[in-house]
């Protein structure tokens, strides 16, 4: 590791530089993983609702009535309720195995990755990363947000089936027509299909890849990191205004490999990574971005000059957010929580707890409400 004190600042320079503008490939790389899981659950839902038109239409009204009460008195109704629940296996096989293959993938890239990391920074020889399958394998053997990996994705199957089973339960109940069944369970083709019940498994893909790349990615850079000798790693927040009050808040925070602390992702689609501290400030340059949601979803013409630049790599996230117009720092922080950080002194880190969840406003006004009753007497 280096030394003196000027191979520190240029190793430190080289790899927050490096990961931050790695991080944005990765969130890309996770889109496009989103968009084949996507992509191909539609497919299913798709031949789903087709069978699902068919063999509604075949039943009896009484049929539909039992149905609804979860009786399966009839060989159709026996069929219709076996149709459901392959389907939902073929849904899990879908999942499961086309995310474990892209996780293991990734554990090796990553692994890679965070190894020429460091032997860019640094002089001398550097060890060999950990092997795909054992970094894939500790990935699945540590929680994340309380969960482990498997039981995660598990759940999305079951959640979905359940989901098709009370949509056609409550369409029968409330007199609709199949036709109109089909279409609150799937939702419109004009819609992208986002006004359907199943548009719940679509956004919960897309959550837990998110969340699931981001924590394979920070096992295999840290199993990296200790491999490779590193003593110490920092908590690198992404700085835009999509960022969470709680990443915010611990955005260069420093923790020592090896030991039990908190590790991203620290919540659902998490950006936060954890780069090598060399025990020097954090220098060299990191991107920023003034906007609310991605940029690729804002007109080139609607852009600001400066909604998109770079900050010293030594700037924690709540010091560039202390720079920025008071409109943006009121739209992000809502009003009653600008108000507290304006008047009332209130720090980044006061608005979340410490397991990273966002206190609400009662909890706050619960917590310091000398303070409330001083800055709000006026609107009470």
């Amino acid at each position: 590791m280096p030394n003196d004190r000027e191979s520190r600042r240029i190793a430190q320079e080289v790899v927050v530089e490096a990961i931050t503008t790695h991080t944005v490939w990765l969130h890309r790389a996770s889109s496009a993983q989103v968009n084949r899981m996507v992509a191909e659950f539609d497919e299913l839902a798709g031949e789903l609702a087709a069978k699902l038109a068919e063999r509604l239409d075949n039943l009896a009204p009484a049929e539909l009535a039992a149905f609804s009460r979860g009786r399966y008195t009839t060989d159709r109704l026996k069929g219709l309720r076996n149709l459901i629940d392959q389907w939902a296996e073929s849904l899990a096989t879908a999942v499961t195995a086309e995310n474990a293959k892209s996780l293991e993938e990734l554990a090796g890239y990553e692994a890679g990755f965070a190894r020429s990391l460091v032997a860019d920074a640094v002089t001398g020889a550097v060890a060999a990363a950990p092997a795909a399958a054992a970094v894939y394998e500790s990935a699945m053997q540590q929680p994340v947000l309380g969960q482990m990996v498997e039981d995660m994705f598990d759940e999305v199957p079951r959640r979905t089936r359940n989901i098709v089973y009370s949509q056609i339960r409550q369409g029968i109940s409330n007199g609709n027509t199949n036709q109109q069944i089909i279409r609150a369970l799937r939702g419109t083709k004009a819609l992208k299909y986002k006004d359907g019940a199943l548009n719940w498994t679509r956004n919960e893909i897309d959550n837990l890849v998110r969340t699931s790349r981001g924590h394979v990615s920070n096992v295999a850079y840290e199993s990296t990191y200790e491999a490779l000798g590193v003593e110490e790693v920092v908590d690198v927040a992404t700085i835009d205004f999509r960022v969470t009050k709680y990443c915010a808040s611990i955005d260069g925070r420093r923790h020592k490999v090896g030991t039990a602390h908190p590790r991203p992702p620290y919540h659902y689609r998490c950006r936060t990574v954890q780069a090598p501290s060399f025990g020097a400030n954090i220098m060299g340059q990191r991107p920023y971005v003034k906007a609310f949601k991605p940029v690729s979803q804002i007109p080139k013409d609607q852009r600001p000059e400066d909604m998109i630049g770079q900050v010293s790599a030594n700037t924690k996230w709540p010091q560039w957010f202390a720079r920025q117009p008071a409109s943006l720092q009121r739209e992000w922080l809502g009003p009653t929580r600008y108000e507290l950080y304006k008047k009332g002194g209130y720090k980044i880190e006061r608005f979340s707890d410490p397991l990273g969840g966002e206190l609400t406003i009662a909890e706050l006004r619960a917590r310091d409400r000398e303070t409330f009753e001083r800055l709000f007497a006026d609107a009470a």
